[in-house]
C-alpha cells in the first residue's frame, strides 16, 4: 500500500502532463501542417476526444490516491491533518489544491471556450466566410494558454514532491 498510492499517485500525474506536453507541443502543432481543413478538424477532434479520456482518468485517479494518500498515517500523520495551519504540509497542501482548482477549471475553459471558438472559426473558414488567418491566430492563442497550463501542472508536480518530502512538509512551521 505504501509504495502503490504514490506510484499510482505519480502514474496519473505523468499521464496528465505528459499528454499535455506531447499534444501542446507535437500533435497539435503537427496537425498544423495538415491542408485539407476538414481533414485537419477530423484528426484534431480524434486526437482531443482521446485526451479528454486520459484527462478525466488521470484527474478521478489523481483525487482517488491523493484522498487515500491524505487519509493514511504513513503519508500524513494524524497530527498534521488535524493542524494543517501549524505544518509546512499544510500551507503546501492549500497552494496544491488551489493550483488544482487552477488546472481543472484551465481545463474547462480551455475545451468550452478555445474548442469551440477554434471549431466555429474553422467552420466558416471552409465556409468561406472567415479568413484563415483568423483562425491561425485562434489557434496560437490556444497554444498560448495550453502552454500556461502545461506550467501549471510543473508547478502541481514540485508541490506534490514538496509535500513527499516528510523532512520538510511534517515539520512544523
Amino acid at each position: 500500500m505504501e509504495h502503490l498510492l504514490p506510484g499510482f499517485h505519480v502514474l496519473f500525474a505523468a499521464l496528465l502532463v505528459g499528454g499535455q506536453v506531447l499534444l501542446a507541443f507535437a500533435v497539435i502543432p503537427s496537425t498544423w501542417l495538415i491542408e485539407d481543413e476538414g481533414l485537419r478538424r477530423r484528426v484534431t477532434l480524434v486526437v482531443a476526444h482521446r485526451f479528454t479520456w486520459i484527462v478525466g482518468i488521470s484527474l478521478v485517479g489523481l483525487v482517488v490516491t491523493g484522498l487515500a494518500q491524505f487519509y493514511t498515517d504513513i503519508f500524513v500523520p494524524p497530527d498534521i491533518r488535524e493542524n494543517l495551519t501549524e505544518y509546512h504540509f499544510g500551507r503546501v497542501f492549500m497552494v496544491k489544491m488551489l493550483f488544482v482548482t487552477i488546472l481543472i477549471i484551465m481545463i474547462a475553459v480551455h475545451g468550452a471556450v478555445f474548442g469551440q471558438r477554434i471549431a466555429r472559426i474553422s467552420d466558416a473558414v471552409q465556409a468561406g466566410e472567415m479568413d484563415a488567418g483568423d483562425l491561425e491566430h485562434a489557434r496560437r492563442t490556444s497554444l498560448v494558454f495550453s502552454t500556461i497550463m502545461v506550467l501549471v501542472s510543473i508547478v502541481l508536480i514540485f508541490l506534490g514532491a514538496t509535500l513527499g518530502n516528510h523532512a520538510y512538509a511534517h515539520n512544523p512551521l
